[in-house]
């Protein structure tokens, strides 16, 4: 909607500029300008919904392919939580935080793909978890963390070790 109010005022700040004054008494000219405005208009909101269009097909397509809405990716790079959060955040994404099975199952195949053992999650997830057996947060006062491994299990680590970096993007709210 923002998009389309800036177009409409570039529009119409183009078409003041480039329109030639009338003189007193002379008619016309107002009519066409905002009859070729509202083409324009229409022109440009065909396009944002032809690009929508494009945008929840490939959404819908590669949630189909990954079972998740959530797209998670890497950048290969490895780090400790603190860097890892950091580059997230800088990307325009945040730290994993799967809701559900299927959120986790899209997670563990990043991990598959790249034969890396485990990534850091969120450490304030809530709602969904999936410890692996005698597995807690912070038995030990050392181990802030929480990671998921290869099997989709979560353990708790040290926000120390160095972990490959994943991210968590999601398109659609």
């Amino acid at each position: 909607m923002l998009l389309y109010l800036a177009f409409s005022i570039l529009i119409l700040g183009t078409s003041l500029v480039t329109s030639q004054p009338r003189k007193r008494g002379q008619k016309g000219g107002g009519d066409e300008g905002v009859k070729t405005m509202e083409e324009v208009l229409n022109a440009i909101q065909g396009q944002l919904d032809d690009l929508q269009y494009a945008f929840y097909s490939v959404h819908n397509a590669r949630t189909f392919a990954t079972g998740s809405e959530k797209l998670y990716t890497t950048n290969e790079k490895e780090g400790n939580y603190q860097s890892a959060n950091a580059t997230c955040v800088e990307a325009g994404g945040h730290m994993p935080a799967p809701k559900r099975d299927s959120e986790n199952q899209a997670l563990q195949n990043v991990l598959k793909k790249r034969a890396n053992q485990s990534v850091y999650l969120d450490r304030n997830v809530s709602g969904y978890f999936n410890w692996a057996p005698q597995e807690q947060i912070n038995p030990d006062e050392n181990k802030n963390c929480v990671a998921i491994d290869t099997n989709g299990k979560w353990r708790a680590i040290s926000c120390e070790e160095r972990l490959l970096i994943v991210c968590e993007f999601s398109f659609v709210p």
